[in-house]
């Protein structure tokens, strides 16, 4: 009888004891069931994160794509307007002498009038206008006139074939790079402006006040085309007058005196750069084929501009 009690007794034990261990279990799980279920719900959100995300991919990919076709579309305009611009109204100056400087009534760096041998070269028909100007701004970046800061910058509308002038040496130069072109020489320029024969003006011996914007007489530039009968020997427009025109060559006022007969490039190096053509503000002596202008290369003035020039191809 006392060892039935002892049996129960274990039995009824061994029962709380399972029954301890199944709570204990239960509380476990109840506190991990939170944990499963954060887990499920984390694993559904990464599962639509990266679904999300692939099909981001694809956009971006199919946008990439786009942007590539648009700048190749870009690239080609680019190319397209630096080959029309390069290209544009050319006039090609043969080779052969012609006489440079003056004698009688020349500045002393003008001194003396000698004979110059140059190879055939090619050259703008006119300046560089504001059109074609900011064409070259807009495209590449490169900092636009200073004056054109306070419109907005661009130029005044109706000054579209106006000569770009507050340009400095530097940009003239980036631009005739940029349609793969050069500046022409001082030789060149002097050439192209009063051909084989050495004459005073571009049109002749004789001043002729409707050939050139020289005297102030309208108050600044006009268009390139506003003076046809100032036309060169060889067809080149807008030589003299309307604005000075940066060139090549470093200036040096006695380098006539003992410069190369042929392609004369200039001297080595100088403090300034020369300037040819004359400008709106100009007298009659002035605008002279032959007269001689220099400025600092980074210096931006109201009334100096640029053509620019072109070795041909063979």
């Amino acid at each position: 009888m006392e060892l039935d009690w002892m049996v129960l007794a274990l039995i009824v034990a061994f029962g709380i004891f399972c029954i301890q261990i199944y709570l204990v279990y239960r509380k476990q799980v109840m506190l991990l069931q939170p944990t499963v279920e954060q887990l499920e719900n984390t694993k559904a959100n990464i599962e639509t994160q990266i679904v999300e995300s692939d099909r981001t991919t694809e956009e971006t990919y199919q946008r990439t794509s786009e942007m590539e076709k648009e700048l190749a579309l870009l690239d080609a305009k680019r190319s397209q307007l630096q080959e029309r611009l390069s290209e544009n109204q050319m006039i090609l100056i043969p080779a052969g002498d012609f006489r440079m400087g003056e004698d009688e009534e020349g500045a002393p760096d003008e001194y003396p009038m000698h004979t110059v041998l140059l190879n055939a070269f090619l050259i703008d028909k006119y300046p560089i206008t504001n059109q074609d100007y900011k064409m070259f701004a807009d495209i590449t970046g490169h900092r636009p006139p200073p004056h054109w800061t306070g419109l907005g910058g661009t130029y005044p509308i109706e000054q579209a074939d106006h000569p770009v002038v507050n340009v400095s040496w530097h940009d003239a130069n980036a631009y005739a790079k940029w349609v793969n072109k050069r500046l022409p020489t001082e030789a060149e320029w002097e050439k192209a402006a009063r051909g084989q024969k050495g004459q005073v003006y571009p049109w002749g011996d004789a001043f002729r006040k409707e050939n050139v914007n020289c005297n102030n007489e309208h108050e600044g530039t006009t268009s390139v085309k506003a003076c046809p009968h100032g036309v060169s020997p060889y067809g080149v427009m807008d030589m003299c007058g309307n604005v000075c025109e940066w060139v090549e060559d470093w200036y040096f006022d006695e380098y006539y005196k003992n410069s190369p007969i042929d392609n004369p490039p200039g001297p080595p190096g100088a403090q300034y750069k020369a300037v040819r053509g004359g400008f709106f503000g100009e007298n009659k002596a002035g605008v002279r084929c032959a007269s001689r202008h220099f400025s600092p290369p980074a210096a931006m003035q109201e009334h100096v501009g640029f053509r620019c020039a072109k070795t041909p191809t063979k």
